[in-house]
């Protein structure tokens, strides 16, 4: 009996090792990926926010048009460029043994954006917001659907777009609500709180707002990871969660 007992924990100790040893060189492959971000002129751009959203990786280039992505696995990874007015630009890249030191990546311009005479400043603070919510998604605290996304699954409502998120369930005529397992949210009513555009929209709900007009849809399901800027009126110890929605920019080009 005591030979099983030793020969189990040896079994134990020795997966641990195991996993102890793979951990180790699963982090030794990952490398970091540097590079330089200029405009069509090839000038350096500063704050351009580069982002590997499937690792949640965001990194902004310095004065100089620099960035650096550290503890990138192995393998294909999508690298994505965004900065306000420029056009966003992904980049597929293969990584493969060491550093990455040489990437060059030139956003064009959109002189229509940029032109502070002809764009009014309501139109320009509302294609930033839509810069932050892409910088959270790639930050990846909460749950995102993009106006991509939108366009590749073909949803009917908005609420379509969260059916297998984990936490989501879609009540018919009432969109979306969150589960919880606290008996006190189970037996009450309790849509998140929604947001459009900043501003909090009491009474509405998420699927009152048509697919068309909205550029992306952020979902978080609790004070712990909600952004302030969204966090107001919730209490810590009940709240149904919280909606963010992004309509698109006047004079998208975007379907």
């Amino acid at each position: 009996m005591r030979d099983h007992v030793v020969a189990r924990s040896r079994l134990r100790l020795s997966c641990l090792f195991c996993l102890v040893v793979l951990t180790s060189q699963a982090e030794a492959q990952k490398t970091t990926v540097r590079g330089i971000v200029s405009d069509s002129a090839g000038r350096p751009l500063r704050d351009v926010d580069v982002a590997i959203v499937a690792i949640r990786q965001l990194a902004r280039t310095d004065e100089y048009g620099r960035f650096s992505l550290r503890k990138v696995p192995p393998g294909e990874v999508e690298i994505s460029l965004r900065r306000l007015g420029y056009t966003p630009a992904t980049l597929q890249l293969v990584v493969v043994g060491g550093p990455i030191d040489s990437l060059r990546v030139a956003l064009v311009a959109q002189p229509d954006i940029l032109d502070v005479i002809e764009v009014s400043a309501a139109e320009r603070q509302k294609r930033q917001w839509i810069e932050d919510f892409h910088r959270r998604r790639a930050q990846g605290i909460g749950t995102f659907a993009t106006r991509q996304e939108i366009l590749t699954r073909n949803s009917f409502r908005p609420s379509d777009m969260f059916r297998t998120t984990p936490g989501v369930r879609i009540q018919r005529g009432r969109g979306l609500r969150f589960n919880y397992s606290t008996s006190i949210d189970a037996r009450r009513d309790c849509p998140p709180m929604l947001w459009i555009d900043g501003q909090r929209a009491p009474g509405m709900d998420l699927d009152d707002l048509p697919l068309t007009d909205i550029e992306g849809i952020e979902l978080y399901s609790g004070p712990s990871t909600t952004p302030t800027q969204f966090s107001q009126g919730l209490t810590s110890g009940l709240t149904c969660g919280t909606v963010v929605v992004w309509s698109r920019p006047p004079n998208s080009r975007s379907p």
